[in-house]
């Protein structure tokens, strides 16, 4: 498997495990563990290998200065949300701990979404074809 195509997979992965954790209140361990493992490998390999996030020769100004940064602290709120599930699954802290986290890691998340279905839909970018899976690209 390429490094693309594990990247995608995780984001898509992470993203379907945060809903299920926010449906279920962080309650199901199996899944939260699910979330800390993908959460890890997915910014393990992104220390070791880099990120894949390009901004793309249609997004100039501050926007195209600023697209790295914005991406570096999607990683960064991935990576406390995995942190304070992590403790918590291992007991190093209460139950609770990293609901709050989730909880801005899915309205970043949000902003992600539609900071990209922006630059596809508006600059024409194909954005959206970068992050996802091959069998989706006729449809976008």
């Amino acid at each position: 498997m390429t490094q693309r195509r594990l990247t995608v997979f995780l984001h898509w992965s992470v993203l379907l495990l945060v809903l299920a954790m926010v449906k279920g209140g962080t309650s199901a361990v199996y899944i939260r563990w699910a979330f800390v493992v993908a959460g890890a490998l997915w910014l393990g390999m992104a220390a070791i290998k880099g990120m894949l996030c390009k901004p793309g020769p249609k997004l100039t100004g501050s926007l195209r200065q600023a697209y790295p940064w914005m991406h570096r602290g999607m990683y960064a709120v991935l990576a406390v949300t995995v942190a304070l599930n992590a403790a918590a699954l291992l007991g190093i802290a209460p139950h609770d701990t990293g609901w709050t986290a989730l909880l801005v890691l899915l309205a970043a998340g949000a902003f992600h979404g539609l900071f990209h279905f922006w630059r596809h839909n508006v600059l024409f970018d194909g954005a959206l074809r970068a992050m996802s899976p091959r069998f989706l690209h006729k449809v976008l």
